[in-house]
């Protein structure tokens, strides 16, 4: 990647620190400050958060290179859409809606589960997301059709996503919060994952000056 590397990566070095800091002074008060009950509990907690927090940097820079490689999916199989996305809409009220159109809700497509998982996640993400926290979903949350030979998501973007940052570079650029405490590469690698399936993820203008997000995916036979 020398002399071709994304100018945001020079960033990286000084985000994958940020959780080492906390950590190094939750160690050297245990080690030195004679901490006991209570306190001691909370410093313990701290550092599993912050290890918590760069494994998932870590994993996703290892998403990053994977699917800059090519080699982000690694299974395929039948996968029942509206299973899928009752498990990534969200829980109790915090569930984005959905409505299915077209015989969506009996739709079948094919592909890597968990990459798939992590893709419609992000998408019920985008809709859902308040200052990033899961939220009830915004608007009239999203709508799935099925439609000649592909399915198509589509819902309103939540604004607190945007931030007022460019709605071109969504997919195509690292996103700063509020993306939560990773590296912002979650929106880049649900395109990868979308365009490996021979889908498209995308972002568009619509009404009132709100923001779509449109994920298309190709439907696959149902066996039997």
């Amino acid at each position: 990647m020398t002399g071709n590397s994304p100018p945001w990566m020079a960033k990286w070095s000084h985000d994958l620190r940020g959780p080492l800091s906390p950590i190094q002074s939750a160690l050297f008060l245990l080690r030195h400050g004679g901490v006991q009950g209570t306190e001691r509990d909370e410093l313990f907690e701290l550092i599993d958060r912050q290890i918590r927090r760069l494994s998932g940097m870590i994993d996703e820079i290892g998403d990053w290179v994977r699917a800059d490689q090519g080699r982000l999916l690694s299974r395929s199989g039948p996968i029942d859409l509206a299973q899928m996305v009752e498990a990534s809409r969200g829980l109790g009220a915090a569930a984005v809606p959905v409505r299915y159109l077209g015989g969506a809700d009996e739709a079948c497509v094919e592909g890597d589960a968990s990459r798939l998982a992590n893709l419609l996640s992000t998408f019920f993400w985008l809709i859902a997301a308040r200052n990033g926290t899961e939220h009830p979903g915004s608007g009239d949350g999203a709508t799935i059709e099925a439609v000649d030979g592909w399915v198509e998501l589509s819902g309103v973007i939540n604004p607190a996503v945007l931030g007022g940052g460019d709605v071109e570079s969504l997919f195509t650029q690292p996103q700063p919060a509020p993306m939560g405490d990773g590296l912002g590469l979650r929106l880049l690698i649900a395109h990868a994952i979308a365009s490996g399936h021979g889908g498209q993820l995308q972002a568009r203008a619509g009404e009132g000056g709100s923001t779509r997000v449109e994920l298309r995916l190709p439907l696959a036979r149902r066996s039997g």
